[in-house]
């Protein structure tokens, strides 16, 4: 009688054992599952058409042409500034401070200013431009401006065009699209 509840105890000891481990390592899972993140991608192909179209129409009503940094041909503007290997080679300050600012043409969060878009429009030969970056920044959308002359310190500022700020941000709530 002794023996059967002793291998009886062992038994038990042993399924819930098993049990123990089999739910820690379940836990185990779930937790590994939970921790790795979704990278989601904020710019896709139809966001940009969108955008390239707003940018036409923008250039059309301002009596401009705006050239679009198309992810393959370099971009150069009047000032000699080439897009994207500025965002390496140069200094970037908004309000007189150094920021962190990339090309992540989806928006990856490799940079505290992801650019999404570039288009360029040079207004004279002797370095007057204007270069919009289309960003995110901080879970939001940003249209900043390169109009800075040559050297490799670009002052940016932030877009004061309502209109294009309105449709930028549009585009990325997927509002109208």
């Amino acid at each position: 009688m002794k023996k059967i509840l002793l291998i009886s105890a062992v038994v038990l000891s042993l399924v819930g054992a098993s049990g123990c481990s089999t739910n820690s390592a379940s836990t185990s899972d779930n937790s590994t599952k939970s921790s790795k993140t979704v990278q989601k991608k904020h710019w896709d192909k139809k966001k940009d058409q969108k955008l390239a179209q707003e940018m036409k129409d923008y250039g059309k009503k301002n009596n401009q042409i705006y050239t679009k940094y198309d992810g393959k041909t370099k971009l150069t503007n009047s000032a000699s500034r080439i897009y994207p290997d500025a965002f390496k080679k140069d200094t970037f300050k908004l309000n007189g401070k150094k920021i962190s600012i990339g090309w992540s043409p989806q928006g990856e969060h490799h940079y505290d200013y992801d650019v999404l878009a570039i288009y360029n429009h040079d207004l004279t030969k002797d370095g007057q431009h204007k270069t919009f970056l289309f960003c995110w920044h901080k879970q939001k959308p940003i249209v900043l401006v390169d109009e800075a002359g040559k050297g490799n310190v670009v002052d940016l500022h932030v877009s004061n065009d309502k209109s294009l700020n309105g449709s930028f941000s549009n585009i990325m709530y997927g509002e109208n699209i």
